[in-house]
């Protein structure tokens, strides 16, 4: 389901420098690595906003650059994603001013939720992202592969990194995933079947993983071994911290920063560790 939270934020400015393609039977944001081989690929399981997003975008860009993979970016909303508009709308309902002026951009918000929420519910996208991960796995079975999730790609992340589903060539589905404030879990449950390591950076001011959860989430994944499985709980992060941070509020950016970085030393450790 979709929250006003979802679309708090910003629209980033800037360029991406990828490609579109069609992969696997779904279109794709594709960046490569400047230069130098590939080390793995990163599948990048985006916010409510979409593949076109772009932060996201951008955000797939740097995972790029910085870990020398090269980042897919899928429509496995299947065109349904929110508007980027929402964000403006949420910011007339958060912010001050009448009650009256807050109507018309609250009814515009459930109108772009209700939809998202009916056209990418579990049952519609789980098939439609597992047999994208299959089909990938079966295509290069080579190279690591690693999920980055954010909102509502998180949870794809802990359910990938919990199935015992194997692809044709007998190898899972992916080799290690990141998530930065993750949405619709269901906890303890999902924490408890994470088999394959996982990263997870949440905010400790989250409303959809709210302290206590995080608390558990943390003891439930590094109790299964803090060398592959971590939870990192940053003070004073909101849901969409990683992705859609305010350029002027530099708190924020920074979080946002540091999320990256998070995902990013992940990625690196685990390509790494797998290519030796």
């Amino acid at each position: 389901m979709a929250c006003r939270e979802c679309v708090s934020g910003a629209l980033h400015e800037g360029i991406p420098t990828g490609r579109e393609e069609t992969i696997h039977g779904l279109p794709t944001y594709v960046s490569e690595p400047p230069s130098g081989p590939v080390k793995g690929i990163i599948v990048l399981i985006p916010d409510g906003l979409g593949w076109t997003f772009n932060n996201s975008r951008i955000l797939a860009d740097t995972y790029a650059k910085r870990t020398n993979s090269r980042v897919y970016l899928p429509d496995f909303m299947d065109g349904h994603a929110m508007s980027v508009s929402l964000i403006a709308h949420y910011d007339a309902v958060a912010g001050q001013g009448w009650m009256i002026g807050k109507v018309l951009p609250a009814i515009q918000m459930l109108s772009g939720f209700v939809p998202f929420t009916f056209f990418t519910r579990l049952a519609v996208t789980q098939p439609r992202v597992f047999k994208f991960f299959h089909d990938l796995r079966n295509d290069e079975a080579s190279l690591p592969i690693g999920a980055a999730g954010f909102c509502w790609g998180g949870k794809f992340v802990f359910l990938l990194c919990g199935t015992s589903e194997k692809a044709a060539n007998g190898k899972n589905l992916i080799d290690c995933g990141f998530t930065a404030h993750p949405s619709n879990l269901v906890n303890p449950a999902d924490a408890n079947a994470v088999i394959l390591p996982l990263s997870v950076a949440v905010g400790d001011a989250d409303m959809l993983m709210p302290l206590k959860e995080a608390k558990q989430v943390k003891d439930i994944l590094e109790a299964k071994g803090e060398d592959t499985h971590e939870v990192v709980i940053l003070p004073g992060a909101t849901h969409g911290f990683a992705v859609r941070a305010r350029p002027d509020d530099e708190k924020a950016v920074q979080l946002g920063k540091q999320a990256t970085e998070q995902g990013v030393n992940w990625f690196t450790r685990w390509f790494d560790k797998l290519s030796l």
